[in-house]
């Protein structure tokens, strides 16, 4: 076996042990599975939950303050929001949102 052999076997091996890698991290941030970035800056995602197929409620923060996001694919619409830590208020809004949103669905 000589050098050139050699470098070509390893340099297939790094190949595909990278591919492996670049395939492996773009299907855990393609099903969400990963954090595509910090939240460092001032709006941070506190909280996302589903409620019907294409349907979720967001809670998020923006400098101190808290919305409440409700999101499909026609928007995306502000239900609530508050000022401060005090967050009793959404899960009020939040049980009223989820109730609306599962009537309509329920609906013909």
């Amino acid at each position: 076996m000589d050098a050139f052999e050699l470098i070509a076997k390893m340099t297939g091996a790094l190949a595909l042990i990278l591919g492996l890698m670049f395939l492996v991290v773009f299907v855990l941030r393609r099903f969400g599975l990963v954090a595509q970035g910090a939240n460092k800056g001032l709006i941070e995602v506190v909280e996302n939950r589903a409620i019907l197929p294409k349907r979720y409620i967001s809670l998020v923060r923006v400098a101190g303050s808290y919305f409440l996001i409700g999101s499909t694919e026609q928007g995306i619409t502000l239900l609530g929001s508050i000022e401060g830590e005090n967050l009793e208020g959404f899960k009020q809004v939040l049980s009223r949102e989820v109730e609306k949103a599962q009537d309509m669905e329920v609906s013909p």
